[in-house]
């Protein structure tokens, strides 16, 4: 009887260790798929700004951070940090054991041609849209468009 008491008590550990795996997996796949949305959304920012005067990002977003001056025209660069955030319960609070979180970052750059028009851009970063419906994100969307 004691092989089956000692077979039981082994089973009965692995069941967390096949659920904390399947957990694991399952953050993978959603992180993966937040991701590709987010390509999209940010992509589909960027591409509204296509054809625009440049100005008109200007009054919409601020005042770049930078600009730099290319072959074709001019690079408007915005960066963009977010705070990191920590869900309830996600670690120790104690003086000294506690992380210090690392803000995201998000840069986003519109080409201009010589003329002021954009005709292109590009984004990278950690924390950048995950979608462009509400808040932050839809603020970046060139709004003349419907």
């Amino acid at each position: 009887m004691p092989a089956n008491s000692a077979r039981f008590a082994y089973a009965a550990r692995a069941v967390p260790h096949r659920l904390a795996h399947v957990a694991v997996l399952a953050a993978a796949a959603m992180m993966a798929a937040c991701a590709g949305s987010g390509t999209s959304a940010m992509q589909g920012i960027i591409d509204s700004w296509k054809n625009i005067p440049v100005e008109e990002a200007k009054r919409q977003w601020g005042p770049p951070q930078a600009v730099q001056a290319l072959p074709a025209g001019t690079a408007y660069v915005w960066t963009d940090s977010v705070p990191a955030a920590r869900p309830p319960g996600s670690g120790p609070r104690d003086a000294g054991m506690e992380r210090t979180p690392v803000p995201g970052h998000c840069q986003r750059k519109l080409v201009a041609s010589p003329d002021g028009i954009v005709t292109g851009g590009e984004w990278r970063g950690d924390a950048c849209c995950i979608t462009a419906l509400a808040g932050r994100c839809a603020a970046l969307k060139y709004r003349g468009r419907g």
